[in-house]
């Protein structure tokens, strides 16, 4: 369990908040951890700048990059009563709702952390009351209809057997991509680079680094 308090921000009313968010994390007190960490944070900073240098215009709508997908890797749709549909369907719904009509939601809320996080008793009062919160929110999110606030879901599967599965969330109306993986990083890492690549960004993307500009780094940082 770490020992570092984070806050915790809840965006929601007297209904029930929508999301869980950690922030402000407080500084390391172990010099020699705080050391390695400023340099592990140095590196990756200079890798993001040479990966930025690399960044072209070139870019793809959802629809032309759901067909690529599924020409290029066999990617299938994924079957409505998988496992997880659903709940990731919602979890990015309730995203999409904060990026774009959070007024939807109420109010924020917030819950402090305990402050001793060898508490153990109140650490977990804590994540009961973050778990509580986010099954209100996740509630609060499915009673918003499609008519206040349009959605078109998908979820794009590539299996690669003992190799690994690739997962690819779209949503056709606002234009999102998210691509999450499971198994042998060498095989799968690749594919996920590949895919952000090609739905790729607008001269516009880059000069405003925009949250499309924002994932495509990161995901080629690896």
């Amino acid at each position: 369990m770490s020992k570092v308090a984070r806050a915790v921000s809840v965006i929601g009313g007297a209904d029930g908040p929508t999301s869980v968010f950690l922030v402000g994390p407080g500084k390391e007190k172990n010099i020699f951890k705080r050391m390695k960490t400023e340099y592990r944070n140095w590196r990756y900073k200079k890798r993001r700048q040479a990966v930025e240098k690399t960044v072209k215009p070139g870019m793809h709508t959802v629809g032309e990059t759901i067909l690529y997908i599924k020409n290029q890797y066999g990617a299938e749709e994924a079957d409505r009563t998988r496992y997880d549909y659903n709940e990731r369907k919602l979890d990015l719904k309730c995203s999409l709702i904060q990026r774009n009509r959070p007024e939807l939601l109420g109010e924020e809320k917030r819950l402090e952390p305990p402050r001793d996080f060898k508490d153990q008793q109140a650490v977990q009062e804590w994540m009961n009351q973050i778990d509580e919160w986010r099954e209100k929110c996740l509630k609060r999110v499915a009673e918003i209809s499609n008519d206040v606030f349009p959605t078109d879901y998908h979820m794009l599967v590539i299996e690669r057997g003992a190799q690994g599965s690739l997962q690819v969330e779209t949503d056709t109306v606002h234009s999102i991509i998210q691509v999450s993986y499971s198994g042998d990083k060498k095989i799968m890492e690749p594919i996920q680079k590949d895919i952000y690549l090609f739905y790729g960004v607008s001269k516009e993307d880059i000069d405003q680094k925009t949250d499309r500009y924002k994932s495509l780094v990161t995901v080629l940082c690896g």
